[in-house]
């Protein structure tokens, strides 16, 4: 729980405290010669304890937000709920949009499902009451371990608040049967002592077992059972309806066995504008009706109003969720019937001008301007406002005409489910600017529907009236134009556009074309195009430079590179005849002719390993035979005091052999 509101005690308090200071504080000086203290006194008490609440009473407004999981330990694969709760005191703002995000590993398999909440407290000899959203997520996890869900959040005053977060551990999967996690259920398990699907799992609903009346809903009944147990039926209002007229489906689960409902998915409705008409299911009690000559218990899991979108046999889908119960098993999926509804067009028979298809129910039409009186290059706000039930416009037609600029509405709506029906209302805000002077009428704005119930077009108008519009005079012209003519000038006393205008040409004559500019044509496009050329080109050549001494370094470092270094360091050795400086500059040579050919670097084997590894990469065992002895002279020379005798003449040979093995490496290609 995060950010707690305050506690209305120390409120309570205050008020206690602070009535009789405040009374002390403002009595007249007689009085205040009776009072317990001095007014002085008094008001420094007072401007004292309201500093020392301020925080509290600031703090008083913050909601209330805590968050929680159904269970704190679950299996792979097995679902969870999450849910978090907003609270505030009343006529503070109430949250919305709800949030939550999860782990990589945790997948959201439905949510969030949001409904209100209200807390009522007494404290101190007050009651205060609580208002706020709750919002609960589904969840499965998909890995075992250790997870840290981040904490939900909701906006509140257009702030964005968290919650704590949620610590869950996920174990592998066993094999036992699962608890089924429905969002008709509070988190932590079903309710124990509502009716099903609230309870747990259970027997068959018999007749005998059951108080309630016969036929206690005899519209739900049905001659044949699509389950012996328990199935989800869609009841359509009506299975003819045309573009733009609500139809009502509702769908109702019907059981004989208590068991558990999870995963529910709503009909996708895929041809239609769909509204949710069931606030919360779990205040839908369940009604008793006979299907197939058993008793079953329907209950109504949702209820959706539906505009259809185009003409047609448009089908509502299936609704589908997973059962659990005794006789039928874990998770069993069970569907809906598709409802087809029959779609046609109002009559064009009658049907009035400026009609849009789709535009069906029971409205009014009200329309206000303001204001009444403009300049003229003015504006004025019209307000048109369409409420009543059934499928708002998405816009209205203007009279629109030579003087009047109508620019693109503002809408405002307020559509909401209202005893079955979607009703409300849907304003447009228009700015109009008029451009003329004196009484102008903005005309009249009709609005064509069909309605349902009366089977006939009417036609809404609301008459915008008349704007009284001021004249206003022209700038009067800063100077008078040199060689201007009365003629050139309107009856306002404006210049005429035109009047510069060259006159007509009387006679034929060779066609003079206009002078070029000095850059136009082919140099202009040069001059444009030359600044990308050069960048493009200087970058080409600048990359070309780089690659060459990336070149240039790789080469002067490659093994081959160093070895023919080191065989002239043994050279130049041998010319001077120290042996032990040539045994180790030719030492270093076959050891990077070795590297060179075969890409082992063979300084770090052991020589009397060396054969094995050279012969792994291909190499003939007479040339591993012979790079292996060179290496092994040079080493004794290097550590053997007996070795080192023969001067000038031992070195030339070494560098000979060294020079053997090198080149056969080099011509050497693995097989």
């Amino acid at each position: 729980m995060t950010r707690p509101a305050c506690s209305p005690a120390p409120l309570a308090l205050a008020a206690r405290i602070l009535a009789p200071l405040a009374l002390a504080a403002r009595c007249p000086a007689p009085l205040a010669l009776t009072a317990p203290r001095p007014a002085p006194l008094a008001t420094a008490l007072l401007l004292a304890l309201l500093a020392l609440l301020a925080p509290l009473t600031a703090r008083a407004q913050q909601p209330e937000l805590s968050a929680r999981a159904s269970s704190t330990e679950v299996e792979v694969g097995e679902p969870f709920s999450v849910e978090v709760k907003a609270l505030v005191e009343r006529g503070a703002g109430m949250p919305s949009d709800p949030e939550l995000r999860v782990p990589p590993d945790l997948d959201i398999v439905s949510g969030p499902s949001i409904g209100t909440q209200m807390k009522t407290q007494m404290s101190g000899g007050m009651v205060t009451t609580q208002l706020g959203i709750s919002a609960t997520w589904q969840i499965v996890a998909n890995k075992p371990g250790r997870y840290t869900i981040p904490g939900p959040t909701v906006t509140w005053n257009g702030k964005r608040l968290i919650a704590a977060p949620i610590v869950i551990k996920v174990v592998p999967a066993s094999g036992r049967p699962r608890r089924p996690s429905s969002p008709f259920l509070f988190p932590g398990g079903p309710l124990h002592g509502l009716p099903w699907p609230f309870s747990g799992p259970g027997g068959l609903l018999d007749d005998e077992e059951v108080d309630e009346p016969e036929d206690q809903a005899p519209e739900l009944a049905m001659p044949s059972e699509p389950d012996p147990v328990v199935f989800l039926r869609a009841i359509p209002d009506k299975t003819t309806a045309v573009v733009g007229e609500q139809v009502t489906v509702s769908f109702y689960l019907y059981f004989r066995e208590n068991a558990e409902m999870s995963e529910p998915r709503a009909a996708p409705a895929a041809d239609f504008l769909r509204h949710a008409l069931l606030e919360d299911p779990r205040h839908e009690r369940p009604v008793y009706t006979r299907v197939g000559g058993h008793r079953y218990a329907a209950r109504l899991v949702d209820k959706l109003a539906l505009f259809p979108l185009r003409a047609g046999e448009l089908r509502t889908g299936k609704m589908q969720a997973r059962i659990t119960g005794r006789r039928i098993g874990a998770r069993v999926l069970r569907e809906s019937n598709d409802v087809v509804v029959q779609v046609t067009e109002p009559p064009v028979a009658g049907r009035p001008s400026g009609y849009t298809l789709g535009d069906v129910g029971q409205f009014t039409l009200k329309a206000t301007v303001q204001p009444r009186q403009i300049e003229q290059g003015g504006s004025v706000a019209v307000s048109v406002q369409v409420a009543g039930t059934g499928n708002f416009p998405q816009s209205l037609r203007v009279p629109e005409r030579t003087g009047l600029e109508w620019l693109d509405p503002e809408k405002r709506e307020s559509i909401e489910p209202r005893g079955g029906a979607i009703g409300g209302f849907r304003s447009f805000g228009y700015v109009v600017r008029i451009q003329e002077s004196g009484a102008v009428s903005l005309g009249k704005i009709e609005f064509p529907y069909w309605d349902p119930a009366q089977k006939r077009y009417v036609v809404e108008t609301a008459d915008l009236g008349v704007v009284q519009v001021t004249a206003v005079a022209p700038p009067a012209p800063s100077g008078p134009t040199p060689g201007a003519k009365d003629a050139d000038r309107d009856a306002a006393g404006r210049a005429e556009p035109f009047a510069g205008m060259p006159g007509l040409r009387s006679s034929l004559g060779p066609h003079a074309p206009p002078a070029t500019l000095p850059l136009d044509g082919a140099p202009f496009w040069l001059l444009l195009a030359a600044p990308p050329l050069l960048v493009t080109l200087f970058g080409a050549g600048d990359r070309l430079v780089r690659r060459a001494r990336e070149r240039r370094a790789a080469g002067a470092t490659s093994p081959a590179r160093l070895a023919a270094v080191a065989l002239q360091e043994a050279e130049d050795a041998a010319a001077q005849g120290d042996l032990k400086a040539t045994a180790a500059a030719v030492e270093r040579a076959v050891h990077r002719a070795i590297e060179s050919a075969t890409g082992l670097r063979s300084r770090g084997v052991l020589l009397a390993a060396l054969p094995g590894e050279l012969g792994e990469r291909g190499v003939a065992e007479a040339l591993a035979a012979r790079a292996c002895e060179t290496l092994a002279a040079c080493e004794a020379i290097r550590f053997e005091p007996a070795a080192q005798e023969g001067g000038a003449a031992a070195a030339a040979g070494l560098v000979e052999q060294s020079r053997a093995v090198m080149n056969e490496l080099a011509r050497w290609k693995p097989t």
